[in-house]
């Protein structure tokens, strides 16, 4: 099931938090045995690719920023990514790679773990950072 049901020129929400509002009436299914994923990329600006590797500062700053405030949980701060400042800006271009991060952290319960699995920067512009989490 995807959850991006907007048509791809519109690709719009009435409010930055209505991705969380929509995971967590979707978050019963995880006690009814569904796996949910969300696939997408923190950072994601290919419009700044370095084919060289290494990583930008401002892809660096947001990323570092982001996995702060998924370790709080922080979903109001994630989800008003356009006022984190020009890091964000630069980070987030378009928001379709962006607001998957957003449908999974919300199904987190507080008392779970969340561990990171991948903390890398690609070409530059495009983070690889990943969680998951396991059930207290």
């Amino acid at each position: 099931m995807s959850m991006d049901w907007f048509p791809a020129q519109s690709r719009r929400y009435e409010s930055p938090l209505q991705p969380i509002e929509i995971a967590r009436q979707l978050a019963f299914l995880r006690t009814q045995g569904v796996v949910i994923v969300g696939s997408g990329n923190i950072v994601h600006n290919l419009g700044m690719v370095q084919w060289r590797g290494g990583s930008l500062d401002w892809a660096n700053e947001f990323d570092a920023m982001s996995k702060k405030l998924i370790e709080r949980r922080d979903l109001n701060e994630l989800a008003n990514y356009t006022a984190l400042g020009s890091a964000a800006q630069l980070s987030i271009p378009t928001a379709e790679h962006y607001l998957p991060m957003l449908y999974a952290l919300a199904l987190v319960d507080k008392n779970e773990d969340l561990t990171f699995f991948n903390e890398t920067i690609d070409l530059g512009s495009v983070s690889m950072r990943s969680f998951m989490t396991n059930p207290a």
